[in-house]
């Protein structure tokens, strides 16, 4: 090769290095967009746009729907009452980021009294306790107590919260006078685990909730123990069988 030629090989050389650092490979990193969970395209072995597959968010094929077990309500005195409602999830490892519902209560001839709006999201395969708290019928009667979901979305993969925790010693006191449940709450993980939603559900014989109560713990520490207790201020319209603790993680 000539030195006129090797000169030449070095410019065309030089050109196209120069080409592909500073004009073809900043064109590349500029438009050049990584697959997300984001990009709205199926990518990146999704199971559908943006879900399924690495994806956080699931597709409406991989969970089922949610099981309203039933609603109940409970008088706290006359014109006021507190209302819940128990769910199943049972997805093993979906939770549910918001769920709509509507509380409604009617008198004996069918007629709207109250309602309660509210919002919440559903832990991965559990089941779930929705209280609201006095809801005003002024002075009349409630007999009647529908709740319905509104609208869910966010369905997203999630082991269970509430797994490393864990319900002993549950106990119904004074059922005769001024009925009292006492519970112990232990956290089995290493680390603290806060803003603890503990509702209690007490069922008749034929596994009817005659009364229900919520309240919250602040913070347990890893490896701790905290006693939970529910208290009402006369005793149960029927008589109690079997009570059920129902714990949530609050976000």
């Amino acid at each position: 090769m000539s030195w006129a030629q090797k000169r030449k090989f070095i410019y065309t050389v030089g050109v196209m290095v120069f080409v592909l650092l500073f004009i073809a490979l900043p064109l590349f990193l500029h438009f050049y967009k990584p697959a997300t969970c984001f990009d709205n395209i199926q990518n990146q072995g999704e199971q559908g746009i943006d879900c399924g597959g690495p994806c956080q968010k699931m597709c409406d094929a991989q969970f089922a729907d949610l099981n309203v077990l039933w609603a109940q309500k409970t008088l706290v005195q006359p014109g006021i009452y507190n209302v819940l409602a128990k769910i199943e999830n049972p997805n093993i490892e979906a939770a549910l980021n918001q769920l709509n519902y509507v509380f409604k209560l009617y008198d004996k001839d069918g007629v709207l009294l109250t309602e309660r709006y509210g919002s919440t999201f559903i832990t991965a395969n559990r089941n779930m306790a929705i209280f609201e708290g006095e809801l005003i019928t002024r002075n009349r009667v409630a007999y009647r107590v529908d709740f319905s979901i509104l609208s869910q979305s966010g369905w997203v993969k999630q082991s269970s919260l509430e797994a490393g925790l864990s319900i002993s010693g549950e106990q119904i006191l004074n059922e005769e006078t001024k009925p009292r449940v006492e519970a112990m709450i232990e956290n089995k993980t290493i680390n603290a685990i806060k803003n603890i939603e503990g509702v209690v559900i007490v069922y008749d014989i034929n596994g009817n909730a005659i009364a229900f109560s919520r309240t919250i713990i602040d913070s347990i520490d890893g490896r701790g123990s905290q006693q939970v207790v529910y208290t009402w201020p006369a005793s149960f319209a029927a008589k109690e069988a079997s009570l059920e603790i129902i714990l949530k993680v609050l976000k």
